[in-house]
């Protein structure tokens, strides 16, 4: 291997013409604070480590799986469909594109994240969404490049957690500028060719900033930030570099690997999709596994787009591992030839992707989305209970459709709720595993699950213990509540065509400290007490759309009161002939009542799981 050296302002303009990434590589994973570090670190002069290229030619140049660097980053996987200049994962190189590229080309196989930062931040840009915005709409999205303020003091470092010493912001384009802010845009400093090119552009932004009414700007300020970046970009050898020829060629994914061990390091699941994109591409039909696996992460995310799920790689990879038989948990056997040829034959069958999203539309039948399940490994046994059965339709008007929805349900939720896969995790699915493997066709093995599992010290029942501790800790904003909701009028979630919202029984607005001060009379520490217990599991119900809008329109006790003694019991709420358990006043009562209730509710459901099950 040679060493080497070159100046960014080289190195750019040939990147995704000259220089492209492996299809081993891994996904951008950087954030808009490590790139803002990685040029606050060049511009000062740290070393930024080396860089290892791989240059191959002729045929291996032109077969190669290969990938563009992202220009233009999109932060998130989901995202309007207008957004079509912009890339969450590395476009991959089209054939008929690999026609017209140079005889000899580079891979990037160590610094792909940092060449990727430099890119987006010198000729690109990075679009991301507004806090708790809808990711199909496009106004939730800013689209912003990298500025420096120009007139920012560098000659003390900045008081901020990661001790920069240049401002440097993504914002969007053409920001304002003020006496103490000039926003530069950082990639401009490209087409400034020499340091007297350097000295006129700074007499340009004098010149502006005094056509705008803005006096007395420090020059120096201008000329030394100016003139840092110059020297960065355009004069010191930053790219450091390590190239490798082709005889490394049988030995690149190993090398690969090694090179990716330090920074932000490869995870198992990289690790495994880099080694099974080298394994699938040597077959007689050769595949691109990465293209693949992200492809359908892709789609998963973009089944239902509102619904808050959040699939990775690490979801597909494991739901395969365990779709072709073997363990979830990554390990150097699964990576054997044999294995990763299997899992390709696995990924081929049409079973296999479409086991996801019956999975998906099951969860979402039962009112659930993505931050109610707040571990996609708990789907996994959904998955693989569908591509076993090869997508066994699970019909509303067959018993046995009925009673297996009921048993899923019930299991994800137990699981959920319990954390069953926050400890020993691969032991659980292992079981998990197992039993669906020996289940009779169509069948969700919840009985035999929870004798394992039991012997395990997992049980998918609570003790009354358990019962008290959630009912303590959960409130309206938990991932958890409407699943524990759910599971108190079980099995009508796991119901056709039922839906159903979280309500507040006393409302929200009525128990605030201040409302109750003012309209009720009530002495501080109890207003701050009811206030704090306003959005406890306890308050809450799940309602239909009609029964919701109903209870709206009518102040809540006299809703209370119009109920019907079954309507009571379904919800859990105590009954009391006089009423005055409804009023704000016994609001506390209210809810120890409503707790024992609850309470007694979920261990008799524990008591008679099998009974239930048989029944439902």
């Amino acid at each position: 291997m040679t060493y080497q050296s070159m100046q960014i302002a080289n190195i750019i303009p040939d990147i995704n013409n000259q220089f492209f990434l492996p299809g081993i590589q891994r996904e951008f994973v950087w954030n808009t604070d490590q790139i803002i570090q990685l040029f606050d670190s060049v511009i000062r002069g740290y070393p930024i480590g080396s860089f290892l290229f791989w240059n191959v030619r002729g045929k291996v140049a032109k077969e190669r799986i290969k990938y563009e660097f992202i220009k233009h980053y999109i932060t998130e996987g989901v995202y309007p469909a207008e957004f079509d200049d912009r890339n969450f994962r590395n476009p991959k190189v089209r054939d008929e594109y690999s026609e017209g590229l140079p005889n000899k080309l580079t891979l990037v196989l160590d610094g792909q994240q940092r060449l990727s930062s430099f890119y987006i931040g010198l000729k690109g840009s990075l679009t991301d969404r507004g806090y708790n915005q809808r990711k199909k709409k496009p106004d939730s999205w800013d689209r912003k490049k990298l500025y420096m303020n120009l007139l920012f003091d560098n000659a003390t470092v900045m008081d901020n957690e990661f001790g920069l010493k240049y401002m440097l912001e993504f914002k969007e384009p053409k920001p304002s500028h003020s006496e103490t802010e000039y926003w530069f845009f950082v990639g401009d400093i490209l087409d400034i060719e020499s340091r007297d090119d350097a000295y006129e552009r700074t007499d340009e932004i004098m010149n502006e900033l005094e056509m705008v009414g803005i006096d007395g700007i420090e020059r120096s300020n201008i000329q030394r930030n100016l003139n840092d970046l110059w020297q960065t970009f355009h004069e010191r050898n930053i790219i450091n570099y390590y190239e490798l020829g082709t005889k490394h060629n049988d030995d690149i994914l190993d090398i690969f690997i090694r090179a990716n061990d330090g920074g932000t390091q490869l995870s198992k699941e990289e690790m495994m999709l880099s080694v099974a994109t080298a394994e699938w591409s040597k077959s007689n039909n050769p595949t691109d596994a990465r293209k693949k696996v992200t492809t359908l992460v892709d789609k998963l995310n973009n089944y239902y787009p509102n619904s808050n799920f959040n699939f990775a790689t690490n979801f597909v990879l494991r739901s395969l591992l365990v779709a072709t038989g073997l363990r979830s948990k990554y390990d150097m056997q699964a990576f054997s030839s044999d294995n990763l040829q299997e899992m390709k034959s696995t990924f081929e069958e049409d079973e296999f992707e479409g086991s996801f999203f019956k999975a998906l539309d099951l969860i979402k039948s039962y009112g659930l989305d993505g931050r109610s399940v707040s571990s996609t490994v708990a789907i996994i046994p959904i998955v693989y209970f569908f591509y076993l059965n090869k997508n066994y339709n699970l019909s509303w008007e067959s018993k046995q459709g009925r009673k297996t929805r009921a048993k899923i349900f019930y299991w994800l939720s137990t699981t959920l709720l319990k954390g069953s896969y926050t400890q020993s995790g691969h032991q659980v699915m292992t079981v998990t595993q197992d039993a669906i493997e020996a289940a009779p066709r169509g069948v969700f093995p919840l009985e035999s699950l929870h004798h394992e599992l039991l012997a395990m010290g997992k049980p998918i029942t609570f003790l009354e213990e358990e019962a008290r501790e959630m009912l303590q800790s959960l409130k309206y904003r938990d991932r958890h509540a409407k699943i524990f909701l759910s599971l108190l009028y079980f099995p009508d979630p796991a119901s056709e065509h039922e839906t159903f919202e979280i309500d507040h029984i006393f409302p929200r607005s009525e128990l605030t400290e201040r409302n109750l001060i003012e309209d009720y009379d009530m002495n501080v520490t109890q207003a701050k007490r009811y206030d704090s217990l306003r959005d406890s599991i306890l308050n809450l119900q799940l309602l239909t759309p009609e029964e919701n809008a109903e209870k709206a329109d009518r102040p809540y006790n006299e809703w209370l009161q119009s109920r019907h003694e079954s309507q009571l019991n379904r919800h859990y709420i105590p009954q009391d002939d006089n009423q005055d358990l409804y009023t704000v006043a016994q609001f506390e009562d209210f809810l120890n009542q409503r707790k024992e209730l609850i309470v007694s509710e979920i261990i008799e459901m524990s008591n008679k799981i099998e009974e239930l099950f048989d029944s439902s």
